[in-house]
């Protein structure tokens, strides 16, 4: 029989940043037994890095930004060398890569566009298209509701907050669509052309907005100042994509992954549709259990105590949110789907000042979803074998054929 000592020893020698590890459901064993150590482990590779897998530790590290920096990259897996360049040449100018003080100056410029009558519009268009959606891919015939569901609902609605004009939406939501399918650490050249595609929209979009100002993101963007100085183009531009970017990833895998986990509890989706548990803590008890952002990669800027160990300056620190998440210790029955729970302090989006900005849009986007299928009483029936993506960044599906019934 093997001992805890054993499976900890062989649990702590996988590499985490294998994107295939992902493909199936071992990282939640490796991941608690990983938490049972106590304390944060070190991995090997070149270079190494520190595992940070409990609440505790993880949200240490959160709360204390000036202390580990983003501005070398957010994830594993890559060339370091190449990761660390591309994140110097953005660090300073795009949000997620950016240390305080300037990470609050551009937040707040970006900030600035939501306000209450933007926040209105966005709820009603969000429901409006979430039910369009469900309602359109609700025949009873098979569909992939990744496609026809879950990624064009983020790339619907972030259109509407950066204030794409009608005539382009189409156009906008089947290159973001092509820039984010099935989108891993080795990219496709489609994906590449489709990013760069983006690339040159936000800054044609930009451009326009400085002539034609609007009640959206970009028109913000555009007319930003960051430190008392203007925001370049290229500043704007890259925070522009960084929006879509972040606006598509969350809401896809997480509402991608709701369709089956309400297949697998189905308890919890009669007391849903009974009316006995509310959207909004359907939607945050879904994000904490999918957690589809599985890591976030920090630097040390000074040497400090984690926990029981010390972490040196210059040290990665790796920040497993999924297991945050089903932390025992914190979470009452973590691997059990329940819509009561009650606190429910997930860590989905961060903490502290990287605390995702677009939080408040995925929340919305997955309670109208959510919403849109319990109104409609809709039965979701497997047709096939879905297909988790391959990533140690994020975790959701490429594909996944289903039913959706309508009562």
């Amino acid at each position: 029989m093997t001992t805890t000592d054993e499976w900890l020893s062989a649990a702590s020698e996988i590499d985490l940043a294998d994107p295939l590890l992902y493909t199936g459901e071992r990282p939640e064993r490796i991941w608690r037994t990983l938490r049972s150590a106590g304390e944060p482990l070190r991995a090997g590779g070149d270079p190494g890095y520190w595992v940070m897998t409990r609440y505790e530790d993880v949200a240490a590290v959160y709360r204390n930004g000036s202390l580990f920096s983003s501005e070398k990259g957010m994830q594993l897996g890559l060339d370091r060398s190449a990761a660390e360049a591309a994140a110097e040449a953005a660090a300073g100018r795009m949000l997620i890569v950016t240390d305080d003080p300037r990470h609050a100056e551009i937040r707040r410029a970006i900030g600035a566009a939501f306000t209450p009558k933007m926040l209105r519009r966005l709820e009603d268009r969000t429901t409006a298209v979430a039910h369009r959606l469900v309602a359109g891919a609700a025949t009873g015939e098979t569909i992939d509701f990744v496609e026809e569901v879950a990624a064009r609902l983020p790339a619907t609605v972030i259109c509407e907050l950066i204030g794409v004009p009608d005539a382009d939406r189409d156009h906008v939501t089947e290159t973001t669509q092509a820039a984010f399918g099935g989108a891993t650490g080795d990219p496709t050249a489609t994906q590449v052309a489709a990013h760069a595609e983006l690339f040159d929209y936000c800054d044609h979009l930009v451009t326009l907005k400085r002539r034609e100002p609007a009640d959206d993101v970009a028109t913000a963007l555009a007319n930003a100042t960051v430190e008392g100085t203007p925001m370049s183009q290229e500043v704007a531009v890259l925070n522009c994509h960084g929006l879509i970017s972040g606006g598509n990833e969350t809401t896809r895998h997480a509402s991608s992954t709701t369709a089956l986990t309400l297949l697998t509890a189905p308890d919890q989706w009669d007391l849903l549709r009974a009316g006995q548990v509310g959207p909004d803590d359907a939607a945050e008890e879904l994000l904490r259990f999918s957690s589809p952002a599985n890591h976030v990669l920090r630097v040390a800027t000074r040497d400090q105590r984690i926990g029981s160990v010390t972490v040196s300056a210059g040290e990665y620190v790796t920040l497993w949110l999924g297991s945050a998440n089903h932390d025992e210790d914190v979470f009452d029955a973590p691997d059990r789907l329940r819509f009561s729970r009650h606190p429910n302090r997930h860590v989905t989006f961060g903490l502290g000042s990287h605390f995702c900005l677009g939080a408040f849009l995925a929340r919305m986007e997955l309670r109208a979803l959510v919403r849109a299928l319990a109104e409609m009483g809709v039965t979701i029936e497997p047709r096939g074998v879905p297909h988790r993506l391959a990533s140690n960044f994020l975790r959701g599906y490429t594909s996944m054929p289903l039913a959706l019934i309508r009562r």
